[in-house]
């Protein structure tokens, strides 16, 4: 063989490694890539099904018994402790007052104070709107939201949400019950922004 051939033919051996190579790269490359598409696909349908739940994020149930009533206070005892409702939260949102010996189920917010109460098994329907905060009323208890689906403008049902330091302009999502009334607020998340959700609170 002459050393031309030899020439030949070693540059046709590294051609084909460096064409191999190449191509490895590449399929390399396309599994990276379908691997980092599926795992976004997983994450963003664990969000969706995250807005199904039926108790917010920082929220938890509890269930109890209605122990003693007095003065439009009642008293609930649950496996956690003692919590206290009013007759006028009950009212205010569409249901009728417990008695002694009813079993209510609560909605308590990350400091554990009773944002909401249902008797134990009425479902209610929990609606979130996230939107720019236009303001929230000093002297009237109201909230304005700028949303996808324009100005909305709900009532405040507790006054710590009144307290809470978010300033105007900034994205934040609101619960609201059934009654139509603001239950909690707080900054909007990425995944929230343009979102109106309903969730089934039972």
């Amino acid at each position: 063989m002459n050393s031309g051939t030899i020439r030949q033919d070693r540059s046709r051996t590294l051609s084909l490694i460096i064409k191999e190579e190449v191509m490895n790269r590449t399929m390399n490359f396309q599994v990276i890539v379908l691997s980092a598409v599926m795992g976004m696909v997983f994450i963003m349908t664990g969000i969706g099904h995250a807005d199904s739940q039926g108790v917010s994020h920082g929220h938890k149930q509890v269930t109890g018994v209605v122990t003693t009533e007095k003065g439009g206070i009642l008293t609930v005892k649950t496996p956690t402790g003692n919590y206290t409702l009013t007759e006028n939260g009950s009212r205010r949102h569409g249901h009728a007052v417990p008695k002694v010996g009813d079993e209510v189920t609560m909605m308590l917010d990350e400091n554990n104070a009773v944002i909401e109460a249902h008797p134990k098994g009425e479902e209610g329907t929990h609606h979130f709107y996230t939107g720019k905060l236009v303001y929230m009323g000093k002297m009237n208890k109201e909230i304005k939201l700028e949303t996808s689906e324009g100005e909305k403008v709900f009532p405040l049902g507790r006054l710590e949400i009144k307290t809470k330091p978010i300033e105007e302009g900034a994205m934040v999502t609101v619960e609201v019950n059934e009654g139509g009334t603001v239950i909690d607020l707080h900054r909007a998340s990425y995944d929230e922004h343009n979102l109106t959700v309903s969730k089934t609170i039972e």
